[in-house]
C-alpha cells in the first residue's frame, strides 16, 4: 500500500497531478466531501482509501523498483571521463 508509506503532502500532490484539485478527485469518485482530510486524520473510510490507492497506483505504479535490473554505462562520451 503506497498511501501509508507516503507523506500526506505526497499524496495530495498526486491527486493534483491528476485532478487539479482534491474537490474535482472528490466530485469525479463521488466520495464525501471530507473524505479526504478525515483519511489523512486517521478517520479511514474503505472507498475513499481505495479511490486514492488507485490514484497512487497510476501515478507510481509504473516506476521499476527492481534493484537487480542490469546497471547502466556510462554515455559514450563519458565512459572515458573518470
Amino acid at each position: 500500500m503506497l498511501l501509508h508509506r507516503m507523506h500526506p503532502e505526497d499524496v495530495k500532490a498526486a491527486i493534483r497531478k491528476r485532478h487539479g484539485t482534491i474537490r474535482a478527485f472528490v466530485d469525479a469518485h463521488g466520495l464525501p466531501s471530507t473524505g479526504v482530510s478525515d483519511l489523512f486524520r486517521g478517520r479511514t473510510s474503505r472507498r475513499v482509501s481505495d479511490a486514492v490507492e488507485a490514484v497512487l497506483q497510476e501515478q507510481f505504479g509504473s516506476i521499476n523498483m527492481d534493484s537487480s535490473s542490469k546497471p547502466r554505462r556510462a554515455h559514450r562520451l563519458n565512459a572515458g571521463a573518470k
